[in-house]
């Protein structure tokens, strides 16, 4: 009889050797296609992936070390429900420094893949403290561990804010200080946020981010990990589509809508806003202490219904919204990677059917007796752009925005590069006295939509409730409303804004203006036509300041700090 030992041998070398040939040599030989160091980036092209941070690999350890990929899975599929719902298919190399890999199994909660930029950085921080205080139906568990407290220093915060907080709107402002006949020495140690970028802590004004919970190095890390995630094939979101038409007529009853309405806002919105639209855990606004756990956060804060002063409109600046602006909003969100979701974008994480977002137009309508007292206007018209992207735009045209720009003064605010840091940006605050920063325009990531009917639109509106003005009337400037160049010739820090060559330009623009006698024999088709060329030179000049489109931002403490 024939030894069987030998038949075991050879099949047991056998199986190894295809085991190791299969795993190990074919896999070293073909590295390159199997594990690539290298990602096909939106734009097609193939680009290097890149490394995690010190700060985003301390945060990948926490995010283990926590569980969190019990529920949450980091893969994308290549089917519809996949990609509809989660963005672009997983690329193999995204993974290369990732060991372990995170694919998952389950999905209890959202898969993870391309979570970077969606949210900002105060929304995941809010998130992580109670995740019902932004998402009302959330079932994850809160990571309070990851963020220190002081009591003591609470305590004083909000002793402060009850004595000295007259019309009780969360915060102490300059104007409610300069009422006090001596400042209380215990300011500075109480004004903590947000940490300047000099190293120097506080805004001047006291409110509900001066208080509360704060981000620890662990918790940092986190956040930082989750902005990362997904980011290696750069900014795939897209803005949703405008609403093209108006808003159907209805026979349903005003009352039934805004009572389905009322019940979609307290699952998905009244965490931001609050349950009566004033950000409060009540409708009291008589207390300065009774805001929703995310307003200690979010920045900017959620807006507050009840005033009525939207952003994002189509009306003339300070007037109340159209029905189709307010669904415009919802549905495509504010900003990308913003605190308020795109509720019409399924991958942005979230979807309402659009009869859901129509209630919620009502709904939201309900908070500000504005809307019952005052008549909406009619939207200004935004013409069709002469050019769809910024890249068709002739050199000439971009230089006559860039004369706009500096004419219409933009720069004291914006700055001369667009990046929010002019002469002035440091003094702006909005209607409520809460200190503001004018837009990066070199980030690209433009609040309302990045078109350029959409940035034409924000020009043409203005922002109510901020500092921004509308430009729509002030655009027809004629040559004698520039008698000298004094306001151009700016110092800030004993720099001047401007070179001698600058004011030269600038001299040689305003001698070529035409006079208001000129622009009297206009008729109204040519002065019309005159002005939406500077309109429209202004949004391409502000589109072509956008140099670091799709950079990775930094991750940040959302400018709270340790000093509490």
């Amino acid at each position: 009889m024939r030894r069987i030992e030998p038949v075991i041998l050879i099949a047991a070398l056998g199986f190894y050797a295809l085991s190791m040939t299969s795993q190990g040599l074919i896999p070293y030989l073909e590295k390159s296609l199997t594990r690539p160091e290298t990602v096909t980036n939106v734009d097609g092209n193939v680009v290097a992936t890149p490394h995690r941070t010190a700060v985003e690999n301390v945060g990948r350890k926490v995010y283990i070390r926590e569980g969190c990929w019990y529920c949450h899975s980091q893969f994308v599929r290549p089917v519809n429900r996949d990609t509809d719902k989660w963005g672009p298919v997983s690329q193999a190399g995204e993974f290369i420094y990732d060991v372990p890999q995170m694919f998952g199994t389950r999905r209890i909660g959202p898969d993870l893949s391309r979570e970077g930029n969606r949210r900002s950085d105060e929304w995941h921080y809010a998130h992580h403290w109670d995740p019902r205080a932004v998402e009302p139906e959330s079932m994850m568990p809160a990571y309070s561990w990851l963020f220190a407290t002081s009591a003591a220093h609470d305590r004083a915060v909000t002793t402060f804010l009850e004595t000295y907080d007259k019309n009780h709107d969360g915060r102490v402002t300059k104007s409610e200080l300069d009422a006090i006949a001596q400042k209380p020495a215990n300011f500075a140690e109480l004004d903590v946020w947000p940490l300047n970028a000099d190293g120097t802590h506080g805004d001047g004004i006291i409110d509900m981010h001066d208080y509360g919970p704060v981000p620890t190095d662990e918790m940092v890390g986190v956040e930082a990990y989750m902005q990362k995630i997904g980011t290696s094939i750069g900014d795939w979101r897209t803005w949703e589509a405008w609403p093209a038409t108006h808003r159907s007529p209805t026979n349903e009853p005003l009352a039934l809508r805004e009572r389905r309405g009322k019940t979609i806002f307290e699952l998905k919105c009244a965490g931001c806003h609050g349950q009566y639209g004033n950000g409060r855990t009540t409708a009291d606004s008589g207390t300065s202490t009774n805001f929703n756990t995310a307003y200690h956060f979010l920045n900017p804060q959620p807006r507050d219904f009840t005033s009525a002063a939207f952003k994002s409109r189509t009306t003339p600046s300070g007037a109340l919204p159209t029905d189709e602006d307010i669904f415009r909003t919802i549905s495509r969100g504010v900003r990308k990677g913003q605190i308020m979701p795109a509720w019409g974008y399924a991958a942005d994480g979230h979807s309402l059917p659009e009869q859901d977002r129509w209630d919620l137009v009502d709904y939201v309508k309900t908070f500000s007796p504005r809307f019952k007292s005052e008549a909406v206007p009619e939207p200004i018209q935004i013409p069709t752009p002469p050019y769809l992207s910024v890249k068709e735009v002739p050199a000439a045209l971009i230089q006559e925005g860039r004369m706009v720009y500096r004419t219409l003064q933009c720069w004291s605010c914006h700055g001369n590069a667009g990046k929010g840091d002019g002469p002035s940006a440091n003094e702006l605050v909005d209607d409520w006295e809460t200190p503001i920063r004018p837009f990066d325009f070199s980030t690209g990531a433009f609040k309302f939509g990045d078109s350029p009917a959409d940035v034409y639109r924000t020009f043409n509106t203005g922002l109510n409730g901020t500092p921004m003005p509308s430009f729509f009337d002030t655009i027809l400037y004629p040559r004698e409303a520039f008698s000298d160049l004094n306001p151009w010739k700016t110092q800030v820090k004993g720099k001047a804004m401007f070179t001698e060559d600058d004011l030269n330009e600038l001299q040689k623009y305003v001698a070529s203006l035409p006079t208001s006698a000129d622009m009297e024999k206009m008729s109204e088709a040519d002065k019309q036509a005159f002005a939406d060329k500077r309109r429209w030179a202004l949004v391409y000049y502000a589109l072509s300041l956008a140099t670091e489109r799709g950079k990775q931002p930094e991750p940040s403490r959302a400018g709270f700090t340790a000093a509490r």
